[in-house]
């Protein structure tokens, strides 16, 4: 009730990434038909308009590079994102979900393919048991085999890895009946997935750690007071923390409708719950802290010097507003550290940067683990709102060892978020490549970049020239070959 666009409602394996098979003639493009919208002009609302606006499915081969593309990149980029395929959704986050790769080797950009997550609400394969129809907009994941597109009200979406059309849902061999976090979380020693899901207007949190084939091996659950938007958690050595925050489920805005039912409510209160990776959902122990909002952390680990303690960086907003228009996007999000001392039964926090800035990424290899570097989009003007065509012009590499940041203004671009790709298994942390779409307005088209990660202001050192436009999305991930 009152969710807006929700309503009740073989595996394939990446061989070569679909290399050799998919090259064709320079410039070829290939437009799949009537699967979408013509770009809409900015009449509307922000994010159907613009660098949002929606795009058809297409396919192009041998694309055009700016630069070089270093030789070490083997493998896709891909990214999800809302792509309305009405021409216009409720809000921001509604909209239908679609991946956009590019293939990369030898040097080269083989291909790209723009493809929707034929997902319920478009007419794919319902979920079985039927479960909320969603979008499947929100981000990526490649673990045991498998290519998943996800969003946080509902099971997961394979794709195929060589084209990225959609295989259907997928529900761990029926191990999950509910709905999976958008931001999962891979154990880099264990090869452990882990993820959770909330009841969308219950008050029960469900977490589940999967193995390195797939298969479901814990469950678990704990209440929470009240629904809450709960859209990411951390996952350390030993440890899961999550984040019961005061954006919570609110029936005035679901009842006026026109965006997502969430609100502001400070006074219900804020708390970090942490509850051993041995452990139960019983064993889940809550510290209170000082009202704010988290869409995104950046990591946590065990603290080397103190292992009972943990550290949490996140990107933090002292406030946020309701799910309306921009609602959300009140004010500046910035790097924070919380350091949570079970023994002491204490949360300290510090500022880490004070630049506003969103979609934190690592070297995935230092996942619950002491980190120095984390990657960042950001506004060289200050502006934060999305509706803003001047804001997230700029990549921002923070050294958390050093207390120090690197920011590269990508000039007349708006950025999306860069994933940090080693450069080999045995390269150190910022020793590799950062990658992430860039949308030019001038020539309605957008770009992937590729900069070096051990020098962010040096910029880009390759751009694949993209047939169109990528509108502003989500989440990506690099599958290597």
């Amino acid at each position: 009730m009152g969710l807006g666009g929700l309503s009740l409602a073989g595996t394939p394996i990446l061989s070569g990434c679909g290399g050799g098979e998919d090259r064709k003639p320079s410039a070829q493009v290939k437009p799949i038909p009537n699967t979408g919208p013509q770009p809409l002009s900015c009449e509307g609302e922000w994010w159907v308009c613009g660098a949002y606006a929606p795009v058809d499915e297409i396919e192009a081969f041998d694309l055009e590079i700016e630069g070089a593309l270093p030789p070490s990149l083997v493998g896709q980029y891909v990214r999800n994102g809302p792509n309305p395929s009405l021409g216009t959704s409720p809000h921001w986050f509604m909209g239908d979900g679609m991946v956009h790769g590019v293939r990369l080797e030898g040097g080269k950009a083989l291909w790209y393919r723009a493809r929707y997550v034929q997902t319920a609400q478009l007419g794919g394969v319902q979920q079985a048991p039927p479960t909320l129809k969603h979008p499947a907009n929100t981000s990526v994941l490649w673990h045991g085999g498998r290519l998943l597109a996800l969003a946080e009200v509902g099971l997961p979406y394979a794709l195929s890895a060589e084209d990225l059309s959609t295989v259907g849902p997928h529900d761990f061999s029926g191990a999950l009946a509910g709905p999976m976090t958008a931001h999962p979380k891979v154990d880099p020693e264990t090869g452990e997935l882990w993820f959770f899901g909330c009841d969308l207007l219950g008050s029960a949190v469900h977490y589940f750690a999967v193995d390195p084939a797939g298969a479901v091996t814990k469950s678990e659950s704990f209440p929470i007071p009240a629904p809450v938007f709960m859209h990411d958690f951390q996952l350390t050595a030993t440890r899961l923390v999550f984040l019961d925050l005061p954006l919570a489920f609110d029936m005035g805005v679901a009842a006026a409708g026109g965006g997502m039912p969430f609100a502001w409510a400070p006074e219900r209160g804020a708390r970090i719950g942490v509850v051993p990776r041995s452990g139960t959902g019983a064993d889940v122990k809550w510290f209170e802290i000082d009202p704010c909002y988290v869409f995104h952390t950046v990591n946590a680990y065990d603290d080397p010097a103190e292992p009972d303690d943990l550290v949490l960086d996140v990107v933090r907003y002292p406030r946020v507003g309701s799910g309306v228009g921009s609602g959300f996007f009140e004010e500046q999000g910035e790097l924070h550290r919380f350091v949570i001392s079970p023994k002491k039964n204490k949360v300290s926090m510090e500022p880490r940067g004070d630049l506003g800035v969103e979609l934190p990424r690592i070297d995935d290899r230092r996942q619950g683990w002491p980190h120095r570097f984390s990657y960042t989009v950001g506004s060289s003007t200050g502006a934060h709102d999305p509706a803003d065509p001047a804001s997230w012009d700029m990549i921002v590499k923070t050294d958390h060892k050093a207390g120090t940041a690197q920011a590269r203004v990508i000039s007349g671009r708006r950025v999306s978020e860069v994933v940090f790709v080693p450069d080999s298994h045995a390269a150190g942390e910022d020793e590799g490549w950062l990658l992430g779409y860039a949308y030019d307005a001038v020539a309605d088209r957008s770009e992937l970049l590729v900069l070096d990660a051990s020098d962010v202001g040096s910029g880009p050192v390759g751009r694949v020239r993209l047939p169109g436009r990528v509108p502003a999305g989500f989440h990506g991930m690099w599958v290597p070959a």
